[in-house]
């Protein structure tokens, strides 16, 4: 769902890993904006629809996945 891509992202001191740092929902209550950290050296900004994550969710996740989380 949300996972180092870009070059940018996928060397640092932790390859492969980005930090997210904070978020905003903007009026719309759809719109979300993700602050994270990349590759140890920039600050990136990342957008998407709350109701896109969700339906995505919903799509790709199963009961079985949630419960295996939560022993």
């Amino acid at each position: 769902m949300f996972g180092p891509e870009a070059p940018y992202e996928r060397g640092g001191d932790v390859n492969d890993v980005v930090f997210p740092c904070g978020q905003v929902i903007e009026p719309d209550g759809d719109t979300i904006r993700l602050y994270y950290g990349a590759g140890d050296s920039c600050i990136a900004l990342a957008t998407g629809s709350i109701r896109g994550l969700l339906t995505w969710l919903d799509a790709n996740s199963s009961l079985n996945d949630v419960l295996s989380l939560h022993p």
